[in-house]
């Protein structure tokens, strides 16, 4: 039994540590309100900027792997330099295994993000060729940054880069499935050269000239088969020569013989006089690399609604030594 003093100590302890629970609830209370005025208030000084995000399509797995994730680094770096204040920009890289159905889908993948604002790639003509005409219907800006985007483009570079070869005796070799077709006469007249259409090795041995418009890998097999014939016949080609696999497979089959003269160019664009700068500050980067790089900072220009340089249509010629790396040669104009 408890005396009337002792309840009177424990109701007045009770009240106590009750007004005390009250008291820290309205604090913990008032500190959350406290902690979400100034998150409202920061938020309301911050810009709230939307993002956007730029497409790749890229072989990110198997043979061309390496080449993928090198337009996937030089497209970061060109997102890294370019101020932006009225949006964020985001990579979205889609693998393409070099493969033109694996390209197809990626790219409608892609074209489903109502977010994504332009595409760059693919690297390879075939998977150009396999997505053109989804890219065409749709209003993304679509930029293939080493081989051309259309048959009017493809035309003037295979004439540009004939034009340009030395001697009158050229064969054109490898027609990939993503090339217009070119009939002899066409390309003769266009050049006012001897130009043959041919299939093997042996009918290049005696030409001035080769020019391949195959794969990379089918490429590197013939020109290994054509120096066991020739080995100062100049082989011209597309940017295949600046893809790793190219020369990889290309010291597999010449197994000590020295490549011979070999030139490539990139696809028209006003980027050969911008290489070199590039180069000097990336001096283990494909030219390739900067082709991405340059067609990314490009698209950030027209989406920041900046002045975007004419397009000045132009081929970077690059040679390549038996290391496999690439040097810009010159730079010529397409007629």
């Amino acid at each position: 039994m408890l005396h009337s003093g002792e309840k009177s100590v424990r109701v007045e302890n009770l009240a106590q540590h009750k007004a005390r629970d009250k008291i820290g609830r309205a604090l913990s209370a008032a500190r959350v309100v406290f902690c979400l005025l100034i998150s409202l208030f920061l938020l309301s000084c911050s810009s709230m900027r939307p993002v956007v995000k730029i497409g790749l399509l890229a072989p990110f797995e198997g043979l061309h792997r390496e080449s993928g994730y090198e337009a996937l680094s030089a497209m970061r770096a060109a997102l890294a330099d370019y101020p932006l204040d009225e949006f964020e920009a985001l990579p979205l890289a889609l693998d393409t295994s070099a493969d033109p159905a694996q390209a197809r889908r990626a790219a409608a993948k892609l074209l489903r993000d109502g977010s994504v604002a332009a595409v760059i790639g693919p690297l390879q003509m075939r998977q150009v060729f396999a997505v053109a005409d989804i890219m065409a219907a749709s209003d993304v800006d679509w930029r293939p940054p080493t081989v051309p985007a259309t048959a009017e483009t493809a035309r003037a570079l295979v004439r540009a880069f004939i034009l340009n070869m030395s001697g009158q005796n050229i064969v054109v070799a490898g027609l990939d499935s993503g090339w217009p077709l070119f009939s002899e006469e066409e390309l003769s007249s266009d050049t006012g050269k001897t130009v043959t259409r041919i299939e093997g090795e042996t009918a290049a041995a005696a030409a001035d000239g080769v020019l391949w418009l195959g794969s990379a890998p089918e490429g590197a097999a013939f020109l290994g088969r054509l120096r066991l014939q020739s080995r100062t016949i100049p082989f011209w080609t597309t940017a295949i020569a600046g893809d790793p696999v190219f020369h990889s497979l290309l010291l597999e089959r010449l197994d000590g013989t020295p490549p011979g003269p070999v030139y490539w160019g990139v696809a028209p664009g006003e980027i050969g006089n911008q290489f070199n700068e590039w180069a000097a500050t990336h001096p283990d980067a494909a030219p390739t690399a900067f082709a991405v790089y340059h067609a990314t900072r490009r698209t950030l220009q027209q989406i920041s609604g900046d002045d975007v340089p004419s397009n000045v249509q132009e081929i970077a010629v690059f040679s390549v030594d038996r290391e496999g790396t690439s040097e810009l040669a010159e730079i010529v104009p397409v007629p």
